[in-house]
């Protein structure tokens, strides 16, 4: 299947911001472009709920023939959503990374090959929620305000136990101009928590079929009018399933 000589919606997170402006600068068929912030991706019941409020607004817009995702499963948050009137296309990744890196093969690869991995990338970098110095203070003033100090170094133990984890860093981006002072960054975040930063190069090839088309089975899944999307247990990451009543 493929976008060409079809009017498209766009909805996605803004961790994409830069490439996909660099994928689809002159997208005459991209009638229509909404994005979420990042950091919903914490919270995947309110992601969706966003999305298929998001979902609704393309699909009442005459002039969009099909919606496309700009979104990996993400903690689970696309289960459930299907469209009503317009096919809805989204990549086969469990998150940007696996979009980034071009597909959910590479990343399992690379995740099998250094599991204790916490990835960066310019976005994540932009965006201030990766974590580093800048990360921890944000968070500090955030739950401080809510919570008070005591709760707040509670929560912020939880957060160094959760990095603990991790025992390197994986940074990956399309080599965009103006990335540079992203890449500088990545590298003293990774040194603060004291991981050796590894760089992947990233490939748009993904994005840009997101974005154009073809979108072939292998790497996307098309969910039909009166389908939903399903996890799937295996390396397709996605299925298509009746959307309930």
């Amino acid at each position: 299947m493929s976008a060409a000589g079809k009017a498209i919606a766009v909805i996605a997170c803004r961790v994409f911001d830069t490439e996909i402006a660099a994928a689809a600068p002159d997208a005459r068929h991209i009638v229509r472009r909404e994005t979420f912030e990042m950091g919903l991706h914490d919270q995947p019941d309110v992601l969706r709920s966003r999305l298929r409020e998001a979902l609704a607004r393309a699909e009442s817009a005459p002039a969009v023939e099909s919606v496309v995702l700009v979104y990996g499963l993400c903690g689970r948050a696309l289960v459930g959503l299907g469209p009503k009137r317009c096919p809805l296309v989204v990549p086969r990744v469990h998150d940007c990374i696996g979009l980034l890196l071009g597909g959910h093969a590479r990343h399992a690869a690379c995740l099998q090959a250094e599991p204790g991995t916490y990835w960066y990338s310019p976005g994540w970098i932009r965006g201030r929620r990766a974590a580093g110095p800048e990360r921890t203070a944000q968070l500090r003033n955030e739950y401080t305000r809510r919570f008070g100090p005591d709760e707040a170094e509670a929560l912020l133990e939880m957060e160094r136990e959760a990095l603990a984890q991790h025992t390197r860093a994986g940074y990956t981006d399309h080599r965009l101009p103006g990335d540079d002072a992203q890449r500088r960054e990545a590298g003293r975040c990774a040194q603060a928590q004291g991981w050796p930063l590894d760089h992947h190069a990233g490939d748009p090839a993904l994005l840009r079929d997101l974005l154009h088309g073809p979108w072939d089975d292998a790497r996307f899944l098309v969910v039909a009018p009166g389908q939903c999307i399903a996890q799937s247990v295996d390396a397709r990451v996605m299925r298509a399933a009746p959307l309930p009543p």
